[in-house]
Order: C-alpha cells, then structure tokens, then sequence
C-alpha cells in the first residue's frame, strides 16, 4: 500500500540545540534562573555591562566544566534580552574610581547599601605596595584630623603591614621596647635644635 500523503517532518534536535538545551539547564539548576532571568536581574540592579558579561563568561565556563557541555557566549543572551525587551543598552551609572585597599568587609557594606563595586584580589607583591600606600593615606588622614579614630585606622594598616611582611607583633613591640631603653621615649618633649662639633 502506498502513502500518496507526505508524512508530516519531525523536528530533530541538532547537537548544537541539545549542548545549548544541556547548558541552559544546568545553569538554572546552579543559580535558579535562567540566563536572560539572571541578566534582567543583574541590568536591574544596576550592574555594568562589562561586569555583567565577566560574571557570565565565569560561571558559564564553570557550569560547562561542571556538566560537560560547551559553554554558551554571553551576547546569545544578551541579544535576547534587548529584542524580547525592546530596549537600548542601560548607560552605566556614575562611577567613583577608587583604586585603593579597603577593610575585608567593605565590599559586602557597599552591596548591602544597593550599590555594586569592582574589586580586585591583590597579589603578594601588589599588597605590600598598596599597604604602603593605605600608611601614608591613613597618617594623612591622621594629621589632617588628630582624631582617636585615625589613629585606630592607623595601627590596623601597620598590623597589616607587620603580618604582610613576615613579621609579627610581638617581634614589633619587642624592637620597639629595645629602642626604648637605648633611647627613651618622647614623654621629655625634647626638642633637638643644634649640634656642634
């Protein structure tokens, strides 16, 4: 018997539409949205595109590890977005440059108050240099202010400064305790005005 009538083409899925389908998935499973739910929701809040793109392209890379499939390229999502929404690129916000080292909590204390940041994990080297210059920054602040609170900011960064390069406290108060009793301290207020030969 013969079929004069054409049987209606199933719809295959390419291996390309399954990895897309098998990325997709795994993403929704890992942070409980969808990738254009994730976008909205960061462009939402304000985030920069730029940073928006780098958080997906790591967790893209991490998911696609994760559960062996390819990972998908931001702009796939990031073109959806804007046709679906019909709207232009959202300007970034005013942004104050910073470049500087700042307490552990800082950047969490920043979130909590609406705003986003950038931060960066410094390198050994890096550190050193930057807690240098939070030192001289804090004794700034100090002179300008006499304030107990600089003063407070003051000994945290040299802290930092005595674990960063090795040391520890008790080997700073000793040294300090030693120059001490070879040289007194400053409790006199002496001041040194000449010296003659």
């Amino acid at each position: 018997m013969s079929r004069n009538k054409k049987e209606p083409a199933q719809k295959t899925t390419t291996r390309g539409e399954h990895s897309v389908k098998r990325f997709e998935e795994a993403f929704f499973v890992r942070l409980g949205q969808s990738p254009i739910e994730w976008l909205e929701a960061k462009i939402a809040a304000g985030s920069r595109i730029e940073d928006i793109k780098y958080l997906f392209e790591i967790s893209a890379a991490e998911i696609a590890r994760q559960n062996n499939c390819v990972p998908q390229p931001f702009d796939r999502y990031y073109s959806r977005y804007l046709k679906f929404k019909e709207v232009k690129p959202v300007a970034p916000k005013s942004v104050k440059v910073y470049n500087k080292l700042v307490r552990d909590k800082i950047p969490e204390i920043i979130e909590k108050s609406g705003k986003t940041c950038t931060i960066e994990m410094l390198t050994d080297e890096k550190y050193i240099a930057m807690l240098d210059a939070k030192l001289a920054e804090e004794l700034a602040e100090y002179q300008e202010s006499k304030s107990l609170e600089e003063l407070a900011d003051l000994l945290e960064v040299m802290g930092a400064v005595v674990k960063a390069r090795g040391y520890t406290w008790d080997e700073l108060t000793a040294v300090r305790k030693k120059k001490r009793e070879e040289r007194g301290g400053f409790e006199k207020r002496i001041l040194l005005k000449e010296v003659y030969e």
